[in-house]
C-alpha cells in the first residue's frame, strides 16, 4: 500500500512538471480542442447585423475634424431593427472619447437618441467602449448620463475565454453614491441580462441533480464558471470560457439598408433576440481572432455573439488545478485500490499468485475508457471542460511502465548503491594500486 502511494505520489509530481513545459502546455491545447468539438448548439437567439460596408468617413463639424464611423446610419438601422421586437442591440464599435473629448461631434445626441430607445420603445441599446474601461463609469462615454449605454468590448488574447466584469478599483471613488456602477460589464454579458436565462432540455429530475453535484463540485473548487485575474493594484478582470458551437450556425445579416431591416420577411432574425451589430466580413473586419478547433480567423463580432450565447444557453465549467489534482488521485487510487482488494480476497484462498502487473494493465485500461466516455462524450450534458485529460490519460496508461522502470532503478541502486558509495568516500587501499 505505501509502496503504491509512494508511485502514485512520484507520477503525479512529474505529470505536473510536464504541465508546465511547452509540449503540455500544447496537450491542454489539443484536449480543450477536441472538448470544443463535442459541444452542439441549439437555436441561437443572437443576430449579427454586419456593417462592414459602412465605411468611417472623414468629418469636419463645429470645428472639430476627424474620421468615424457615421452615426446617422447607426442611428436608422437600430430604429429599424427596434421595430422588429428583439430583446436588446449592441453595437461592436469603440465609442469612448480619447483625450481630446467624443470621436463624433455628434456623439450626446446619437447616445442621447439610444436612451430614449431604451426609454420608449422598450428595447435596451449597449454601446461598445475600449479606451475608458478602466476609467470611472462617468468617463466610459464622456458623462455620467450616458453610463448605463456602455458596455465594453475588449477581448483578451486567450481567445478561448471573454472578459465577464472588469472591476477598477477596491473601494468606492470619493463623492460615489453606493448603487453607482463599480463594474464595466462586457457586451455579452449585458446582452445576455437583457435576454434572459433560456431554461434547459433536460428533464427536471435530472437537470436538478446536475446542478446539486456541479453546485458541490463549485463549492469543493474542483470546477468554476469564471475566474478573476488582478491584473495590477486596483484593476481586476474576471472572464469565463466560450461555447463556440454556434459559429457554424450564425449567418449574418450583411446590410447598412433601414429599409430591408424593417422589411417584415426579415422579422424572424429580429424577434425576440438579442442584435450585435458590427464588422463581419473577414476581410473588412479590423479585429480578428483564431478561436479554439477553427483553422480560420473570425471578426471579433462572432466571439461577442458565441459569448453571449454560452451566457444565455448555460455556462462552461472549467476543472481548476485542484480539480485536476483531484481527478489524478482518483483514478490512479482507484486502480491501486482494486488491486489491493484482489490480492487481500485471495489471500490465504489460493495458492496461486495473483497477476499484480497484468491487473494493472486491464485496471488501467478500464478507467481510461471510463474517462474518455466521462470527459470527452459527456461533455455536451456536463459543460465541464477538463481540459488536460489527454495529459491525464497518457501518464494513466504509461503508469506501469513508470512504476516498474522505477523499481528496476530502485533494486540497481539497492545492490551496487552501497559499494559505489564506498568508493567515492574511502580511498583505496595502497596494496590494491597499480
Amino acid at each position: 500500500m505505501l509502496k503504491g502511494l509512494f508511485f502514485i505520489a512520484f507520477v503525479l509530481i512529474i505529470k505536473t512538471a510536464v504541465e508546465w513545459t511547452t509540449f503540455g502546455k500544447h496537450l491542454d491545447l489539443m484536449s480543450y480542442n477536441l472538448l470544443q468539438l463535442q459541444l452542439s448548439s441549439d437555436r441561437v437567439p443572437v443576430t449579427i447585423v454586419d456593417i462592414s460596408d459602412l465605411e468611417p468617413q472623414g468629418f469636419n463639424l463645429d470645428g472639430q475634424s476627424g474620421k468615424a464611423t457615421p452615426r446617422e446610419p447607426l442611428r436608422q438601422m437600430i430604429e429599424a431593427i427596434a421595430g422588429q421586437g428583439p430583446k436588446a442591440i449592441g453595437v461592436d464599435v469603440d465609442f469612448s472619447p480619447d483625450e481630446d473629448g467624443y470621436i463624433h461631434p455628434r456623439d450626446p445626441e446619437f447616445f442621447q437618441f439610444c436612451l430614449d430607445m431604451s426609454n420608449q420603445r422598450g428595447v435596451p441599446v449597449f454601446l461598445g467602449i475600449k479606451r475608458t474601461i478602466a476609467k470611472s463609469p462617468a468617463d466610459w462615454l464622456g458623462s455620467e448620463k450616458y453610463q448605463g449605454l456602455a458596455a465594453n468590448i475588449l477581448i483578451p488574447k486567450d481567445s478561448k475565454r471573454m472578459v465577464n466584469v472588469i472591476k477598477v478599483g477596491d473601494e468606492l471613488r470619493p463623492g460615489a453614491t453606493a448603487d453607482e456602477p463599480k463594474r464595466s460589464k462586457a457586451i455579452s454579458v449585458v446582452l445576455a441580462d437583457a435576454y434572459g436565462r433560456e431554461p434547459g432540455n433536460s428533464p427536471g429530475w435530472f437537470q436538478r441533480a446536475h446542478e446539486s453535484v456541479i453546485s458541490r463540485l463549485q463549492r469543493l473548487k474542483f470546477i468554476e464558471s469564471t475566474s478573476e485575474k488582478r491584473l495590477s493594484p486596483g484593476l481586476s478582470v474576471e472572464d469565463f470560457l466560450v461555447d463556440f458551437s454556434p459559429l457554424e450556425s450564425i449567418e449574418p445579416l450583411r446590410t447598412i439598408n433601414p429599409v430591408v431591416l424593417r422589411d417584415q420577411s426579415q422579422r424572424q432574425r429580429f424577434q425576440d433576440k438579442v442584435v450585435l451589430i458590427g464588422d463581419a466580413t473577414l476581410n473588412k473586419a479590423t479585429d480578428t481572432f483564431v478561436v479554439p478547433a477553427r483553422e480560420q480567423p473570425y471578426p471579433g463580432v462572432f466571439l461577442h455573439a458565441c459569448a453571449a450565447y454560452t451566457l444565455i444557453k448555460a455556462p462552461l465549467y472549467e476543472v481548476t488545478g485542484r480539480g485536476r489534482l483531484g481527478i489524478d488521485v482518483l483514478f490512479l487510487l482507484t486502480i491501486l485500490l482494486t488491486i489491493i482488494s484482489l490480492r487481500l480476497y485471495h489471500q490465504g484462498r489460493t495458492s496461486e499468485e495473483v497477476a499484480t502487473h497484468r491487473l494493472q494493465g486491464v485496471f488501467t485500461l478500464v478507467v481510461v475508457l471510463a474517462a474518455i466516455v466521462v470527459g470527452v462524450f459527456f461533455v455536451r450534458v456536463t459543460r465541464v471542460m477538463w481540459d488536460d485529460f489527454l495529459l491525464a490519460l497518457a501518464f494513466l496508461v504509461f503508469h506501469p511502465f513508470i512504476e516498474r522502470q522505477v523499481e528496476r532503478f530502485w533494486k540497481q541502486i539497492g545492490k551496487h548503491g552501497p559499494g559505489a558509495f564506498h568508493c567515492l568516500v574511502f580511498e583505496q587501499n595502497k596494496e590494491t594500486r597499480r
